[in-house]
């Protein structure tokens, strides 16, 4: 978890539902765009529902007629047009739908520039600045290179992912399938809430196999399935009749 440098200063908050409209990219870089309802919103933050999963630390572009107190700028505009960060996004179902709530933090009026080059990066929250927007950095993630160091295989093999707190016990677990696998690493399909960095034990539900891991990205797919691409630390996976 990232901790604040400094404390926010208390906000002006309105629980009011106002209509967004959200604009986001794709996996394959294409612009995605919902329209949905405000729940709750502040100067520097916004939470709201949307029908498919976000990645959290993407940037997302949100259109709302909020009032003029909860803006830094376009006081004499329609419509607010403020960049955000996905903070979290869990899914609740709602009137029997699946339905995916989000809180958002605002960064400001433009995205930085490595969003112009890379509009797939993912980002991690700083600090609360004196203009009201969040400080936010690029995460890095593995490299092309890096990625190729082990031949990965595109094979669905059963595991059970596991979450330990300080006391080696189990606060939450999965069982799931890869998406792909290499002697370094796997890809799986996870509803976890999990963040860059975290780390968490993944077992091969036949075989034996079994080894500490770090998140190293999270990515929801073209078929808005999320995943999980996990680096081994204390372990090579078998990959016997695979290879």
């Amino acid at each position: 978890m990232i901790a604040l440098a400094e404390k926010p200063e208390p906000q002006e908050k309105t629980g009011v539902s106002l209509p967004v409209k959200i604009e986001a990219h794709t996996p394959e870089n294409n612009v995605w765009r919902e329209v949905s309802h405000i729940e709750s919103v502040s100067t520097s933050n916004a939470e709201f529902y949307l029908t498919r999963p976000l990645e959290v630390g993407q940037l997302i572009l949100l259109k709302m007629p909020v009032k003029k107190a909860l803006r830094r700028y376009d006081f004499e505009k329609a419509q607010y047009h403020v960049w955000g960060i996905v903070r979290s996004c869990t899914e609740t179902p709602r009137h029997n739908l699946s339905r995916y709530h989000f809180s958002v933090a605002f960064i400001g009026q433009e995205p930085p520039a490595s969003f112009r080059e890379n509009p797939s990066a993912v980002y991690r929250v700083i600090k609360l600045v004196k203009d009201g927007f969040w400080e936010i950095s690029q995460i890095k993630h593995e490299t092309e290179e890096d990625r190729r160091r082990d031949t990965r295989y595109p094979i669905p093999i059963e595991v059970y992912i596991a979450i330990y707190d300080a006391q080696d016990n189990i606060v939450a677990h999965e069982k799931t399938v890869t998406e792909n696998v290499s002697a370094s690493g796997a890809s799986v399909f996870s509803g976890l809430q999990l963040k860059i960095g975290d780390s968490v034990k993944l077992i091969k539900q036949t075989g034996g196999f079994s080894a500490n891991a770090i998140v190293r990205n999270r990515r929801v797919g073209s078929d808005n399935l999320p995943r999980l691409h996990l680096e081994f630390v204390n372990g090579t996976f078998p990959l016997d009749g695979i290879e």
